[in-house]
């Protein structure tokens, strides 16, 4: 039995049947306790309407605009965070007269912002939402590529420098600096990945931007006091976490074989 659970694949096997059972035993919990107005809906109802959603097109479109400001949101920070990190990595003055600032804006929900943005473009634009999320999801990343810079072994970067054989500086970052910090820049976006899908879907449920998202959709059903569907949307959004972190766990674990960190 032993040997059997050191197999990845018979483990993961088991974590997907952790998740249902979980589910059950939480809706036999929870329904002992609640009044019969509020009697948490069976699980396999939730899991019937997962399959009828994925049929509908209303569900659809709105899994499309989630994912459209998902991506959005998610490139640009990844982008601007991989360059703000590496300017603010190059020396630790420059990082100590940015710390400050940084800090600030990190200590400021993005919910607080709304008022803000929604003045410059409005609280009806189609891209209120990604612009908000990119707002926390960038500054995530510059403190994982910060975090990737500060942390090489000086001697072990200027050994690698010396091997490449180059004097160019931007060749020697590309050769030895990008590598370095690559698991640093790919545990970043998983962090930012999930806090994304997060905001995002929080932000749709306040009703903002003229496009409805899964958020948006969960808020209509609910005033409906449709549950069965609130709870199989709401699924659906662990669903796409899940899904998506897998994508990039599989990324990392492929192409960054040097990472010590093997998720």
């Amino acid at each position: 039995m032993k040997n059997l659970f050191k197999n990845i694949n018979v483990t993961t096997s088991f974590g997907f049947l952790i998740l249902p059972v979980f589910l059950i035993i939480l809706c036999v919990g929870v329904n002992l306790f609640a009044p019969a107005t509020l009697q948490f809906p069976k699980p396999q109802i939730i899991f019937k309407d997962i399959f009828i959603s994925f049929s509908e097109q209303s569900v659809l479109s709105a899994l499309g605009n989630t994912l459209l400001n998902l991506s959005k949101a998610l490139a640009l920070s990844l982008f601007f965070g991989v360059i703000i990190g590496l300017f603010l990595g190059l020396s630790k003055n420059i990082w100590n007269l940015s710390q400050p600032t940084v800090d600030f804006f990190r200590s400021i929900p993005v919910t607080f912002l709304i008022p803000v943005v929604a003045l410059l473009i409005g609280v009806t634009s189609a891209n209120i939402i990604w612009i908000l999320a990119t707002y926390p999801c960038l500054l995530i990343m510059i403190f994982n590529v910060r975090a990737g810079i500060s942390k090489q072994e000086p001697e072990r970067v200027h050994s690698f420098y010396i091997i490449s054989g180059s004097l160019n500086l931007f060749k020697r970052f590309f050769k030895v600096t990008f590598y370095e910090i690559l698991p640093d820049i790919f545990s970043g976006f998983r962090i930012t990945l999930s806090y994304c899908i997060v905001i995002i879907t929080v932000l749709e449920y306040m009703r903002l931007g003229n496009k409805t998202g899964i958020g948006g959709l969960i808020n209509d059903e609910l005033q409906n006091l449709n549950y069965v569907r609130v709870y199989a949307l709401t699924f659906i959004i662990g669903i796409l976490g899940f899904v998506l972190n897998k994508v990039v766990e599989i990324l990392q674990n492929k192409h960054i074989h040097w990472s010590s960190e093997k998720s």
